[in-house]
């Protein structure tokens, strides 16, 4: 059975400077869009940006879950920003600065492989959050990752 650490590369796993939201999404985008899964960025970063301005994508406990479905990308890409100084956020639950950004992009018309990828990426976020944040290469997070297994509707990288 696929694991997470199937959804997210070694590449995509980047620690940010400490900045703004609307940087730190971009560098996000910027990173995601390096997959060949995705065939407009312009698109994928109106659809980031619009989102956040529709509500935030906050969660609260200083982590945010910025995403986006969209035709023009063509399977899931997930990238994970590690933002050690925190980026202050807003609209989440609390005012704690946002340390971990976990962004989703992926096809419009895929809803179960969506919500198996949600599920499984909430899960590891919400157990491995410490450790990710003290973690201090990519490959130590990919390790963390292998350990959540997607189920039988996930999506195929």
């Amino acid at each position: 059975m696929p694991t997470l650490d199937s959804q997210i590369t070694e590449a995509r796993i980047v620690w940010l400077p400490s900045c703004s939201k609307d940087e730190a999404l971009r560098q996000l985008v910027e990173v995601v869009c390096r997959s060949a899964a995705v065939r407009d960025a312009a698109a994928l970063q109106q659809a980031i940006l619009s989102r956040e301005v529709m509500m935030s994508t906050g969660l609260g406990y200083g982590v945010a879950l910025p995403h986006a479905r969209i035709a023009a990308v063509e399977q899931f890409v997930v990238a994970l920003g590690v933002v050690p100084d925190g980026i202050a956020w807003g609209g989440g639950m609390d005012d704690d600065p946002v340390r971990l950004v976990a962004m989703i992009a992926g096809p419009d018309h895929e809803n179960a492989g969506y919500l198996r990828l949600l599920s499984t990426l909430m899960k590891f976020i919400k157990s491995e959050k410490g450790r990710i944040l003290s973690a201090s290469t990519a490959e130590e997070v990919l390790r963390r990752a292998a350990r959540y297994e997607m189920g039988p509707d996930a999506p195929t990288p």
